[in-house]
């Protein structure tokens, strides 16, 4: 295509300085007449890139545009450089495309930046998945992000936490990647509601020919953190103190973080006060825990657990 070629030639440029037609004309499988109507082209785009004959001539990038990339601090490349080792795009089908944008910000970069650059990409790299994530289904992400790129109506089936299903008609704003899954906000053309839906769940969604208007004013970053804090105020929650010896710690370390705080702590045994979803969680957690934990708080759930190990015992004796 002639637009990637008209970007080779000045990511060529930006990095070589100067190039004559038949070196850019080899290495973009052209003939030269077609570098020099490349070059027209540039120039006329307001591309400051010329040509100067004679012996020291060839192709040349105004320097000052030439060095525009060194602006970048060595924070702002790391911004820019460190997501490509990890990138969650890949399930937008994206990956490609932005290794190739990392390639050719690297090749724009002076030499010294490109070191400074490497020396980044060595010692920082994300991976966004879990060690145990249960393996979702994503394959519509990329029907989902043309709808969303081009402002384009889908319908859809949705499958509800509880099984249940329904159809839907959506007019898809953003995308958001939070914890390992992906969520469309979208608006419910049904009741007018900008609401969030797991894209999992969206079963077998068509993109149809119809554009919808997007309201200018919204701010997908607002829209989500306005929607956590709800969702989190909904999150039922069942609070338990425990007494737990220093060798259960770990687990509530590693599989608690952030839903328990330490209100004593003796040698051999610490008090803590741990913030369950249900019942039945805090049940299930109490009784792996073996004799490694006794319940404080509340009776209920000392009482739940007795019950359910004595019916084990009479299950198994």
């Amino acid at each position: 295509m002639r637009a990637d070629r008209l970007l080779s030639i000045v990511l060529l440029l930006q990095k070589h300085q100067q190039l004559t037609a038949k070196t850019l004309s080899e290495r973009l499988g052209v003939t030269e007449r077609t570098i020099y109507r490349d070059i027209n082209a540039l120039s006329l785009a307001g591309v400051p890139v010329y040509t100067q004959t004679g012996p020291d001539g060839g192709c040349f990038l105004d320097e000052n545009y030439r060095m525009s990339l060194s602006w970048f601090t060595g924070e702002e490349l790391q911004t820019l450089l460190y997501t490509g080792s990890a990138s969650v795009l890949s399930d937008l089908g994206m990956q490609s495309i932005a290794d190739d944008a990392i390639l050719k910000l690297l090749s724009m970069l002076p030499n010294q930046f490109q070191k400074q650059a490497h020396h980044m990409q060595q010692r920082l790299y994300l991976d966004p998945s879990s060690w145990y994530q249960d393996s979702e289904n994503y394959k519509m992400l990329p029907i989902l992000k043309d709808a969303v790129w081009n402002d384009l109506v889908i319908t859809s089936d949705y499958e509800s936490w509880d099984g249940s299903r329904r159809k839907i008609r959506l007019y898809p704003y953003s995308l958001v990647y939070k914890s390992g899954r992906w969520y469309l906000v979208a608006l419910d053309t049904a009741n007018n509601e900008m609401r969030t839906y797991r894209a999992n769940r969206l079963l077998n969604p068509m993109t149809t020919t119809e554009a919808f208007k997007r309201d200018e004013q919204f701010d997908v970053a607002v829209y989500w953190q306005k929607a956590s804090e709800q969702f989190q105020q909904k999150v039922p929650t069942y609070p338990v103190s425990l007494r737990a010896k220093p060798s259960v710690l770990p687990y509530f370390r590693q599989l608690m973080s952030g839903r328990y705080t330490v209100t004593e702590q003796g040698e051999d045994w610490w008090v803590l006060n741990v913030t369950y979803a249900v019942f039945e969680e805090a049940r299930t957690s109490v009784l792996g825990l073996g004799t490694e934990v006794e319940v404080i708080s509340p009776t209920e759930l000392h009482q739940g657990v007795v019950k359910i190990a004595k019916s084990i015992v009479d299950k198994w004796s």
